[in-house]
């Protein structure tokens, strides 16, 4: 049987050669059915693409990183889960091009400069995907320097657009705030990430602006920022109870917060739901069973994901910048009443 070559491939399907070599090579320039079907064909005829000869004739590596934040300080909370499903999503993306992933563990800021410049420098991946974006990031200042591929998870402060995929913080800190205040609560904390983080400051503004337009001053008592670890969540529940006038409702940047905030009311004899109302502006659909399962802002992590891997291979194809942002907005789930209890309405 003779080799499958490109043009056996156009001749079977009845595209052309042009776009049959497209295919093979994942561009994103072909419609993803033509892409598929195309590769397809060339499964069945057995072609193989001479990868290490493509590598050497185009000076590229045919992978893409990924950096995955792992902490060092407790390896053993649920922080940063999400990434599994972030990755499937990637590689999904991916799947009928030429692209394999690369995944670096990163555990703080220093670290992830570090890979970086190895990766630029040694030209282990041709674009990167990284998370966790600062208001001026180091990281995006460097790989623009460098015109180095990348797209982030979350959006930036830098002076050139780059490819993004973001998750509309400050809309859905602003609607759960707005939703709580319509439903009789006065008190309202918010349990938030780290301040360096730019989605940390949009949630924040979301809050602030919902309780500006209620008539309702800011409290700093009511507003804790730590990392998104149940702990973290436990322990400002914890502190949030001591106040002489603790809040009636809390809202937490994602799950695992949640959960912690949820097991310090239950530790300190609370009712959620009763005594006070915790909610989520991050769901990834695990706080349904929950006890009792919050309310929730979901996150529709397959498409965000999926657009992290699709923007990558279009920013590697010289796509412009306008073309590869996208935020996207999270969508209400209500699990629970999460109206204040009367005395709590009247204190408050």
């Amino acid at each position: 049987m003779a080799r499958a070559t490109i043009k056996s491939i156009a001749k079977r399907t009845g595209f052309s050669v042009g776009t049959v070599s497209n295919a093979l090579r994942g561009a994103p320039s072909v419609k993803r059915e033509t892409r598929e079907e195309i590769q397809t064909v060339a499964a069945e005829l057995g072609y193989r693409v001479n990868l290490d000869g493509l590598k050497l004739r185009t000076n590229k590596s045919y992978r893409i990183g990924v950096l995955v934040g792992v902490s060092v300080d407790a390896p053993e909370e649920w922080e940063g889960v999400e990434f599994t499903r972030i990755l499937g999503g990637i590689s999904s993306a991916l799947q009928g091009s030429r692209y394999q992933l690369s995944v670096f563990s990163v555990s703080d800021l220093n670290s992830a400069m570090s890979v970086l410049r190895n990766i630029v420098q040694e030209g282990l991946v041709d674009g990167v995907i990284f998370s966790g974006t600062r208001r001026n990031d180091p990281r995006i200042a460097y790989l623009e320097e460098q015109g180095f591929p990348f797209v982030t998870y979350g959006m930036s402060e830098s002076d050139h657009p780059h490819p993004y995929v973001d998750f509309d913080s400050q809309m859905a800190a602003h609607d759960a705030t707005s939703r709580l205040i319509k439903l009789g609560h006065r008190r309202i904390a918010l349990v938030n990430p780290p301040v360096d983080l730019i989605y940390a400051a949009q949630r924040e503004q979301g809050y602030s602006d919902a309780l500006a337009s209620a008539g309702i001053e800011i409290d700093p008592k009511l507003v804790f920022n730590g990392p998104t670890t149940a702990l973290s969540g436990q322990q400002a529940t914890q502190m949030l109870m001591k106040l002489s006038i603790r809040p009636s409702a809390i809202i937490c940047a994602n799950e695992a917060m949640t959960l912690g905030a949820l097991s310090a009311a239950a530790k300190a004899g609370l009712q959620v739901g009763r005594d006070v109302v915790v909610i989520s502006t991050d769901d990834l659909h695990l706080s349904q069973y929950f006890v009792p399962p919050p309310s929730t802002y979901y996150l529709p992590i397959g498409e965000t994901s999926r657009l992290l891997g699709e923007f990558m291979l279009k920013s590697l194809a010289g796509a412009d910048p306008s073309e590869t942002q996208k935020k996207i907005r999270a969508t209400l789930i209500e699990r629970q009443p999460d109206t204040p209890a009367p005395e709590m309405a009247q204190t408050n």
